[in-house]
């Protein structure tokens, strides 16, 4: 059953919590397969309903990395192999994204490679 009101999705998410207060170890297999189709169809509808923003930008993604990462501009520079001010430029707008940065994005940081070529 696809949910397809707030009201579906609200009495999913308390039959999920049921589940959930129960403990995974006490479940089922009946109960844990519920589980599983209940949270896919939650994720669906959520995805649907409630769509997150991405990043359309390399600097908010690299940023966003850098922040996840604890890692700062001079220690993403050496991850990529790329100068300091190569990346500065890249984040600042400065400067383009060439083949060998898309290449090393992608291999080093595991960015998806559509989202290089669209911002590049």
């Amino acid at each position: 059953m696809k949910i397809e009101t707030n009201s579906q999705y609200h009495t999913a998410l308390a039959q999920i919590e049921t589940y959930i207060e129960k403990g995974f170890p006490r479940l089922t297999k009946s109960e844990t397969k519920k589980l599983e189709t209940l949270s896919k169809r939650v994720e669906e509808f959520e995805q649907q309903k409630y769509p997150m923003p991405l990043a359309t930008d390399i600097s908010d993604v690299l940023q966003n990395y850098m922040t996840e990462n604890k890692l700062n501009r001079t220690t993403l520079s050496q991850q990529l192999e790329i100068s300091n001010s190569a990346l500065s430029d890249i984040m600042n707008g400065k400067k383009k994204i060439n083949i060998a940065i898309a290449k090393k994005l992608h291999q080093k940081l595991k960015l998806d490679g559509n989202f290089i070529l669209k911002v590049a």
